[in-house]
């Protein structure tokens, strides 16, 4: 056996054993949120208009997965639906903004350990796609993908505090609240720009896998 075989073998070895222990910390997450969106606007004099704005109260769903370090220390991954806009009255003229979009998130976070109530601070960052938008100026409505006049992608950052109940080895409840912060400008007319924004609370189920196993 040659020495780069040798080098391959121990570095398998390394990931098994970091895989094992990722394993027994592992588990699956399942969450829906009540979420209030609008947006951030700035006009193409440079006006801030973003109290000009109203949110809506929508909604999200997503499912996860994460592991937890006996330290507290977690990562995670999910993937989800969630919809998005404001309202705006400007000139006696109604605006609403309806959009729904498929997001994907990677984060990282804190959790303090304990038997029951566990208080924890997440931080992730996302990346959207729209599925679906629509425009409606007073009773006209407008298909957002095919007039193309907004951005089809959107990213930014999540700020996720929260508590965590162990109801056992395997299943655990969140409660936590939420802040979204888009980074990329929406805009497609040029000198305007508008990001995406929210706050809201999620409630989910964290399912343990070596919790299942051990059962």
């Amino acid at each position: 056996m040659n020495m780069k075989n040798l080098k391959f073998i121990c570095l398998l070895l390394g990931f098994a054993g970091f895989a094992s222990t990722i394993n027994a910390q592992s588990s699956v997450t399942s969450g829906a949120s009540q979420l209030y969106t609008s947006f951030k606007f700035t006009d193409s004099q440079g006006n801030n208009l973003n109290a000009e704005y109203s949110g809506l109260f929508t909604g999200s769903y997503g499912i996860g997965y994460e592991y937890l370090t006996n330290s507290g220390f977690v990562a995670f991954a999910g993937i989800g639906m969630r919809k998005a806009g404001a309202t705006l009255v400007y000139d006696d003229i109604n605006y609403l903004w309806n959009i729904q979009y498929a997001d994907a998130k990677l984060g990282c976070g804190y959790v303090l350990k304990k038997d029951v109530i566990s208080p924890y601070l997440n931080v992730a960052g996302y990346y959207a796609y729209m599925l679906r938008g629509f425009q409606t100026i007073n009773n006209e409505n407008f298909n957002l993908k095919y007039s193309d006049s907004l951005n089809e992608t959107d990213f930014g950052i999540f700020i996720n505090p929260g508590v965590r109940f162990t109801m056992s080895d395997a299943v655990s409840l969140f409660a936590e609240g939420n802040y979204m912060m888009g980074l990329m400008n929406l805009e497609k007319t040029e000198n305007q720009t508008s990001a995406n924004y929210s706050y809201g609370v999620t409630a989910g189920v964290i399912f343990s896998i070596s919790g299942f196993s051990n059962n």
